[in-house]
């Protein structure tokens, strides 16, 4: 966890660098495009790409990691055109773009990383907060749509005023929490009394996306202005449903060990659902949990 925090504080640190006018980068020449199809083999993209990637594995784990790093200050950082059956979400000023293979399992394109260059330093939350939700809003007229962890209630933003803390429900922390639904956009009080980290979740055909923000709020003017690291995480189901999982051959029966999860994480929300219920929230009875596809094989 420490690594992972200074990597972001290098990476912030960057975009404060690049950002020191009140105006972004000059675009001197067209962009370069990486076409990134999920679920494909890696070979199809790290062959035909515009910009190489490197490669570097941990034979140890037989991990490896294909990445596309660009500083912050460049000019011309490429857009990552993401497929995922026949559509397609583009993100464009990507500063990173990893690919992690576990090759005890696939040699498809199943966990994708992509982080965005910010705004220009001095930028206020309220301008990340528009930029973060008309990156929503793109990612939403891609397909995807909200999803909801099963151990999570089904409340949605329209009861944000019923909910009291910015994380939690019922005093359970909740992932998919209703002032982060992307379905509404928060208001500006509320945004600033969310912590250091801000996470939006969606779904699209066995594809799930987690739409993270990491703030720093300035030194001189924390209440006014911050940087935020921007990231987009694409798992396949198997990423996605054996996250967590650290027992190597758990790992592995993760489709056999899956429903008594679900099972476990449905009572949970059941029962904060009755609690909403009985407080006079409303519950998003249309939501339906996406299918899970490697259940059905």
């Amino acid at each position: 966890m420490k690594k992972i925090l200074i990597a972001i504080l290098i990476l912030i640190s960057g975009c404060d660098e690049a950002s020191n006018s009140t105006e972004p980068p000059t675009m001197t020449n067209q962009s370069e495009i990486i076409e990134i199809e999920l679920l494909s083999p890696i070979k199809t993209i790290t062959a035909h790409t515009p910009i190489p990637f490197t490669e570097s594995c941990m034979p140890q784990v037989n991990t490896c990691w294909y990445k596309i790093q660009k500083s912050a200050n460049d000019t011309d950082l490429p857009t990552i055109n993401v497929k995922n059956n026949g559509s397609i979400l583009s993100l464009e000023q990507a500063v990173n773009t990893t690919v992690a293979l576990d090759k005890d399992t696939t040699d498809n394109i199943e966990n994708l990383n992509v982080i965005l260059r910010g705004l220009p330093k001095g930028s206020t939350h309220e301008q990340y907060r528009d930029l973060i939700f008309s990156l929503i809003g793109k990612i939403q007229k891609s397909g995807w749509s909200h999803f909801y962890f099963p151990e999570d209630p089904r409340i949605s933003g329209s009861q944000t005023e019923k909910i009291s803390s910015p994380d939690e429900v019922f005093g359970r922390y909740v992932g998919s929490h209703p002032w982060l639904d992307p379905d509404y956009q928060l208001d500006l009080k509320r945004w600033l009394q969310i912590g250091s980290f801000y996470r939006w979740y969606f779904y699209k055909d066995g594809i799930y996306l987690n739409l993270k923000a990491w703030k720093q709020n300035d030194s001189q003017d924390p209440t006014e202005k911050a940087t935020y690291l921007i990231t987009l995480d694409f798992k396949s189901e198997s990423e996605f449903w054996r996250d967590g999982i650290t027992d190597k051959k758990e790992r592995q029966r993760w489709k056999e060990l899956l429903p008594e999860r679900l099972n476990a994480y449905h009572k949970t929300r059941l029962e904060l659902e009755e609690k909403a219920r009985a407080a006079g929230i409303e519950i998003d009875e249309i939501y339906q949990d996406p299918p899970i596809q490697a259940l059905k094989n």
